[in-house]
């Protein structure tokens, strides 16, 4: 495709980092590369999905996507694309700038695909760090509006032209991608809430409540837009020790919540849109930068209240990592890692819930056996005095 971007600039692509085009000896070479790697992508980027763009429905839903803090979507020279959150890793120690280091590290907390990632073929370094390759473009969102600028469609929005590899080279190092991870994740409510109501013994859920037919005209109207704070990215249901241990690597990272069903589960991200307002509306409702996927959305048939706004919803069990390893606990495997069993999702809630009690009955006693050692020490302490 022929690009105005192309024929009106003139610059010179360098893909090559300082660190790529320095000679190293052997002995440098058999060091670590994570231990002189100052932008650890691999501990701050988590692969999420893989898709294509051929319509203009799936140029809408990138750009939706890229609305949301700490998405970050790539573009292959072979034409996939690909979506990352993008945000450190609760285990990564950042103390030092210019190191950052695994605190789990040699522990069983860290997940083998940690263990076993080779640093000596990284493809993150050499992807995700903001400068474009001869393979791999990261995308934001002003690198996406500079792309959508070059493509062009058919009559049914198909595309029919889109800019050549060395154009997306030109586009990326003319908006370079900082390293701003946006606002940190915020604790979701009703999240909270689910905990709070199991640790008080309340484990039923609320009767639904009584509607009439003129309530769902507008029924975005006092809701918590959890469909502007929620980015939904369906896995398939585990089978192996494997697939399980990439989704405890994934809720490792602080905004992501896994979606335990009886069917397919999903990764969720908790990520807020940019255009959402403090009273939970639409900064740009009647502007034609509002995705389509927004604009046609029917809120009447809405699923993200029914499975984030309520504590316990039906068929979907929520998790970040602390309740993933009690959940995990109760599956079955053979000797090469398959899934032989695992419990239903209801009975999956049931568990996590009940371990939730007991650790906050073991804090508990561990409070009150401290204070009791307290007041012993104090005890002996005065009658010591009383006898000297």
């Amino acid at each position: 495709m022929k690009s105005q971007l192309q024929s009106e600039t003139k610059i010179k692509v360098n893909t090559k980092t300082s660190s790529e085009n320095s000679r190293l000896s052997i002995d440098e070479a058999r060091e670590a590369p994570c231990m002189n790697c100052n932008s650890s992508p691999c501990c701050v980027h988590v692969p999420l999905h893989t898709f294509q763009i051929k319509s203009m429905v799936d140029v809408d839903h990138a750009m939706y996507m890229l609305n949301f803090d700490r998405i970050v979507l790539g573009i292959s020279v072979t034409g996939d694309w690909s979506v990352y959150y993008r945000y450190p890793c609760r285990f990564l120690d950042r103390s030092d700038a210019d190191n950052a280091i695994c605190s789990i590290h040699n522990s069983p907390l860290q997940p083998q695909i940690c263990v076993n990632y080779n640093p000596y073929n990284c493809w993150y370094k050499r992807a995700l760090t903001g400068n474009a390759t001869d393979e791999f473009i990261l995308i934001d969102r002003q690198r996406m509006n500079a792309v959508a600028a070059e493509l062009e469609f058919d009559e049914t929005r198909l595309l029919s032209a889109t800019p050549d590899w060395p154009v997306l080279e030109l586009i990326a190092a003319n908006n370079p991608i900082t390293q701003d991870y946006g606002t940190p994740p915020q604790a979701d409510p009703v999240f909270e809430q689910w905990l709070e109501e199991t640790a008080l013994g309340i484990t039923s859920r609320a009767p639904k409540a009584r509607r009439g037919y003129h309530d769902f005209a507008d029924p975005c109207t006092g809701c918590a837009a959890h469909c502007c704070k929620t980015l939904v990215f369906p896995q398939a249901r585990p089978t192996t020790r494997r697939s399980l241990d990439y989704l405890q690597f994934a809720l490792g990272f602080p905004g992501i919540e896994l979606g335990v069903a009886d069917g397919d589960w999903m990764l969720v991200v908790k990520a807020q849109c940019n255009h959402l307002t403090e009273d939970n509306r639409c900064g740009i409702y009647e502007s034609p930068e509002r995705p389509a996927i927004c604009r046609y959305y029917d809120a009447s048939a809405c699923s993200y209240v029914a499975q984030f706004g309520v504590p316990r919803p039906e068929g979907l069990l929520r998790v970040q990592l602390e309740q993933f390893f009690w959940m995990v606990e109760s599956c079955a495997f053979d000797d090469e890692g398959n899934i032989l069993s695992m419990p239903v999702v209801d009975d999956l809630r049931e568990i996590v819930e009940t371990r939730w009690i007991e650790e906050l009955q073991a804090v508990e006693l561990e409070e009150n056996s401290g204070e009791e050692g307290v007041d012993e020490a104090k005890k002996s302490q005065s009658e010591e005095l009383e006898n000297g």
